[in-house]
Formats: structure tokens, sequence, C-alpha cells
């Protein structure tokens, strides 16, 4: 019985470092580089996946373990008193999640502006201290030209990388990736 509950909580580990690691965003069953692109999902909801699936296992595993190493129950019980427990956890998450995470991300207003933030972008047209240049982005498989001004308003040349700030009334507020990069 020990083996079976070590197993279970290994593999409640590994899957909860796969799902940080990767995400649990669905994707399309489309063929083509939009099977790539997550799906945009409209209304956040509580749903059984991956992380819920780890949590379960690695409950189950672990207090399964403790059960059977530090008491007097029997592997039958101690089996049913972790998957007791296991199943709470899951449960209690879920119910965490429907009614405090969800409500509360469905009120979330997303600005707009910052939309593309963080998003790589080459200069195309230098970028003169405080005047617009222009960069090209990728989003999605379709590139896009925008005018950009420099962040902190010094001169940005062609061809460098820039991260966008925002797009704010048509204009990407950009910054060197150098500078960035710099600071992590």
């Amino acid at each position: 019985m020990y083996p079976l509950f070590l197993g279970a909580l290994l593999l409640g580990l590994l899957l909860g470092v796969f799902a940080m690691l990767h995400g649990v965003e669905r994707r399309p069953r489309a063929a083509g580089p939009a099977a790539r692109a997550p799906v945009p999902s409209h209304e956040p909801r509580a749903r059984l996946n991956l992380p819920l699936i780890a949590g379960f296992a690695a409950t189950f595993g672990a207090t399964g373990y403790l059960l059977l190493r530090y008491s007097a129950l029997g592997r039958g019980m101690a089996a049913a008193v972790a998957a007791a427990v296991g199943a709470a956890g899951a449960l209690g998450a879920v119910a965490l999640v429907a009614k405090w995470a969800v409500p509360g991300a469905a009120h979330d207003v997303e600005d707009p502006r910052y939309a593309l933030q963080g998003h790589l972008a080459r200069v195309t047209t230098p970028i003169a201290g405080p005047g617009t240049g222009a960069i090209t982005y990728v989003v999605d498989g379709v590139r896009h030209v925008t005018p950009a001004a420099s962040l902190d308003g010094a001169p940005v040349p062609a061809d460098a990388e820039v991260v966008i700030e925002r797009i704010e009334d048509g204009v990407a507020h950009v910054e060197r990736w150098a500078v960035v990069e710099e600071r992590l």
C-alpha cells in the first residue's frame, strides 16, 4: 500500500509541476498554425482540470501514507480516509475558485491599452527621442505595423528589439529589450 500512496503523491506533484509549466488553457482542435494558439475563454469558470487532479492525487497520497505509517488504521480504512480527504480538498478548491476567484475575475475590466504589454517587436522606422517611429510585431501569425514612441524619450535605431509597454491612441509606447533585460 505504501507504493500506491507514494506513487499517487509523486504523480500529483509531477502533474502539478507540468500544469505550472505548460498552463491549463484549452487548445483548439483545428489544424494549422491556429491549433497552437490558446482559445480565449470569455467566461471564466471552475471545472475539472489538471491542477485539480494533481491536488487530489497529492493529497490522497500524502494523507494515505501518513495514516498508514502513523495510525492504527488498516489498509482499506486508510485508503478510504485518504480518498475522502483528497475529494474534500478537491471540492474545497473548486468551491473556492467558483465562489471567490471566478466572480472576482469576471468583474475585472481589462484595459485594452495593456493587451500587448511585454510583447516583443522590432523597430522598422527609427524612433527619434521625443518623436515617433514605427515597429512591427506578430500576433496570432498576423504581422502588424504600428507607430511607436520611446517610453523613456531616448532615440531607438531601426532594427532594434523593443518591448511594448502599452498602445495608446494608436501609438505603441516601447522600451528597448536590452534595458528590460538588465532589470530581469
